[in-house]
């Protein structure tokens, strides 16, 4: 197994993994269609750059991602990340690929003074056993406010 993050260089390796997720779990995905444009633009935007794709490479292809960003609060100088996304290939699970990219971002994590970590987790059965076994993680069930500010035309 190999950890890449994901560059112009292996963006193709993710499309074709976000296409392959994207025809077996449609329903886990949020978007409805891989953007294959935007993506290739995306990955050399700036604005994109504080986000972090992680990508698990075996045998040549992408079988697994997680995506983080760092940021911190300014008043007490908390440093934070959030993962945005964790999926694996669902012929891929019960390897250890998901553990390995939490391991792999946790080293980012204390590389970068990280005080703590967060996410919005899914709670289906295979989820709520993974999570369940982190040492020293707290698991909630939290309310949050979601706002989309784009505006529709």
């Amino acid at each position: 197994m190999e950890f890449q993050v994901l560059s112009e260089d292996n963006v193709r390796l993710y499309i074709e993994y976000l296409k392959a997720a994207m025809a077996k779990e449609p329903d886990m995905m949020i978007a409805d269609r891989v953007d294959e444009e935007g993506i290739l633009k995306r990955v050399g935007d700036p604005f994109y750059q504080g986000t972090v794709s992680l990508l698990a490479i075996e045998n040549g292809n992408v079988v697994g991602r997680i995506e983080y960003h760092f940021y911190g609060c300014m008043q007490d100088g908390y440093r934070m990340a959030y993962v945005d996304w964790v999926y694996v290939l669902p012929e891929h699970r019960h390897r250890g690929i998901a553990r390995g990219l939490f391991a792999e971002f946790e080293k980012d994590c204390r590389a970068h003074g990280t005080d703590q970590y967060y996410l919005i987790r899914a709670t289906n059965p295979d989820a709520d056993k993974f999570y369940h076994s982190f040492e020293g993680a707290e698991l909630n069930e939290m309310p949050f406010l979601r706002k989309d500010i784009k505006r529709t035309i």
